[in-house]
């Protein structure tokens, strides 16, 4: 049975070639020069031709050398990237004596290919004519590049209608955004068409960065899941783009290019508000105050900001501590020690927090932290002068005095001194100076071992104390 049906198949395309030989002989228009009207690319190394013309058979030649003989008005060439020229010639068939001819078709059920004789249908196909040759086609075929992009810079907002809004770096100008968004076990399609009516208010273009508002009315009408506050989706997007029509420069819509896949992006929708902050400034701006500046849009809700220090231990979070809030975009945090700070800003809304910033990290190098570089020099039998320089934010300097005992075995690792005295001293920023006055007897011939410690001291606002590294000094007094 199949093989009946097989061969009326074959009987039935040779009639129709047939009909097409008899109606392109009873006039000359088949001699006609065919006019090319599309050649675009299929796929890569595959461009498609199409031509309009009215003979039954056609070759088709590619750069000079002949590629095929058809009996229909198109054909798809293979060429490699670089210019290249077509020409299509018309052909027709004259009748004559019996000849077979072998149509190559392949028959499934009994193999090998099935040749019929012709001759009892009145055409002969050893006896050719050549019409008119179109006009050379010329054309430089560059493959397109955005089969081998990859759209990225994948990021989501919620916008204050609750709307997900997509962004994504498309560099190839592509016509179609395919979106995939997967919840739970449920995956969704969503096309849009740059371009189109319907998404002319949901397409915005910034140089190569494209975003997409996924309004709830155009999801559902292509039968998309929305988005839902609090849930989490993961989207990927795919490039795609019309083929162009080497003649005219004009898109061919059945034709698509298509990129690879995104990378997945996993998000979770959030109330606009919820955004997290970006910071623009965070720096040490005097001794001890690190000042924070940041970008974020409330849309009108009336925002907070809690300034948020992380802390860390070898990288790892062991804690928050909050320095305070303000409805500003700027904070300030004074008194802080020498030593790095990591810092988050956090939106809050009627006690409920949104997204935390990306960490700022900011080190702090306060001048007054550094110890005083202290000299000590004898003046007289039993006294000494004290010399150093104040930096700016240091309200004293706390002096302790200790004596050595030259007859202890601990003198030689230096562990001999014991307490003599300690004082402070006011201090003025700039020279320092403090003479001291031993008032016990020294002998002249061991004298006394001396050691005296400086640090500087200043407080904080809420009255705190803050102390400088110490610096020492040892002298024998004679």
């Amino acid at each position: 049975m199949k093989r009946v049906l097989s061969v009326f198949t074959i009987l039935v395309l040779a009639l129709s070639f047939v009909f097409c030989f008899s109606q392109a002989e009873s006039s000359t228009d088949w001699a006609n020069a065919p006019v090319i009207t599309k050649a675009y690319e299929q796929s890569y190394g595959k461009i498609y031709i199409e031509w309009e013309g009215n003979a039954p058979v056609y070759q088709i030649h590619v750069d000079g050398n002949k590629v095929a003989d058809v009996i229909v008005n198109h054909y798809i060439i293979s060429v490699e990237k670089g210019t290249h020229s077509i020409i299509v010639y018309p052909i027709n068939e004259i009748r004559d004596a019996d000849t077979k001819v072998d149509l190559n078709v392949e028959a499934k059920v009994i193999g090998g290919g099935i040749s019929i004789d012709l001759a009892s249908l009145g055409l002969d196909p050893k006896r050719l004519a050549a019409g008119n040759p179109s006009e050379k086609f010329s054309f430089d075929y560059k493959p397109s590049q955005i089969r081998n992009g990859t759209p990225d810079k994948l990021s989501a907002i919620t916008d204050p209608e609750n709307r997900v809004v997509l962004s994504f770096a498309d560099q190839y100008v592509a016509d179609e955004y395919l979106l995939t968004i997967k919840h739970r076990n449920d995956i969704n399609y969503l096309t849009f068409h740059v371009g189109g009516e319907r998404e002319a208010d949901l397409i915005t273009k910034t140089n190569t960065m494209v975003s997409l508002v996924l309004d709830p009315m155009f999801l559902q009408e292509q039968e998309c899941i929305v988005p839902e506050l609090n849930e989490e989706y993961r989207i990927t997007v795919q490039l795609r783009k019309f083929g162009t029509n080497l003649i005219n420069g004009e898109k061919e819509t059945t034709v698509i290019c298509e990129s690879k896949v995104s990378g997945e992006l996993i998000y979770r929708v959030t109330a606009a508000w919820k955004t997290a902050p970006v910071v623009t400034f965070a720096s040490q701006t005097s001794d001890g105050t690190i000042t924070l500046q940041w970008d974020h849009e409330d849309y009108g809700s009336g925002c907070e900001y809690a300034v948020i220090k992380i802390n860390k231990v070898l990288g790892v979070m062991t804690g928050e501590e909050e320095w305070g809030r303000t409805s500003e975009h700027e904070f300030s945090m004074i008194d802080l020690n020498n030593g790095g700070y990591c810092i988050n800003i956090v939106p809050i809304l009627n006690g409920e927090k949104g997204s935390y910033s990306a960490d700022a990290n900011v080190e702090v190098k306060n001048e007054w932290v550094i110890a005083p570089e202290l000299n000590c020099e004898q003046i007289s039998a039993n006294q000494v002068k004290l010399t150093w320089k104040a930096p700016t934010n240091i309200e004293s300097y706390h002096v302790v005095v200790s004596t050595g005992d030259n007859a202890s075995l601990l003198r030689f690792v230096d562990l001999d001194y014991s307490k003599y005295t300690e004082f402070d001293v006011s201090a003025t920023e700039g020279d320092m100076e403090y003479i001291f006055t031993y008032d016990k007897d020294i002998d002249p011939e061991n004298g006394v071992k001396m050691k005296f410690e400086v640090y500087g001291l200043r407080h904080t606002a809420s009255g705190g104390e803050q102390k400088s590294a110490t610096s020492a000094k040892t002298i024998v007094v004679k």
